[in-house]
């Protein structure tokens, strides 16, 4: 049961801050250029689209409820499915933050180092996360 508290704690905060940043919030910048390169990292002076953050915060609630489902439904096959593609893309994302390619297109700061030391380690947490909720119902 903690860890799906956490999961969902954790999940619910990234998706309010994606929702924030869609109506225009600047945290944990100054200026929009500076949180571009904060939370993005690509180069670009400007936040995405306010849909597109509006979009990220929905899947990410969506991702939020789903320890409950674990949870509620152990053992289903389309619940473990579920489960275990949850926690690839955020493995996958967690490793892709290390990555050659990835470091070479997102190497604005402080995104990059960020990306380094908290955002890609905060992937590889949820998808443990997942992993270790799902094989505790199973």
């Amino acid at each position: 049961m903690t860890i799906a508290v956490v999961l969902s704690l954790v999940l619910l905060v990234i998706a309010a801050l994606h929702a924030y940043w869609g109506l225009g919030g600047l945290w944990p910048a100054k200026t929009a250029a500076e949180l571009a390169s904060t939370v993005v990292g690509d180069g670009r002076k400007r936040m995405p689209a306010p849909i597109a953050c509006f979009a990220v915060a929905a899947v990410l609630v969506g991702i939020a409820g789903w320890p409950w489902v674990i949870i509620a439904w152990p053992g289903n096959e389309l619940v473990s499915v579920g489960s275990v593609m949850i926690a690839a893309v955020f493995f996958v994302r967690g490793s892709a933050g290390y990555s050659p390619r990835w470091r070479a297109r997102f190497k604005a700061e402080p995104f990059a180092t960020r990306d380094m030391y908290f955002y890609s380690p905060l992937c590889y947490a949820l998808a443990a996360g997942f992993a270790a909720l799902m094989s505790r119902e199973m």
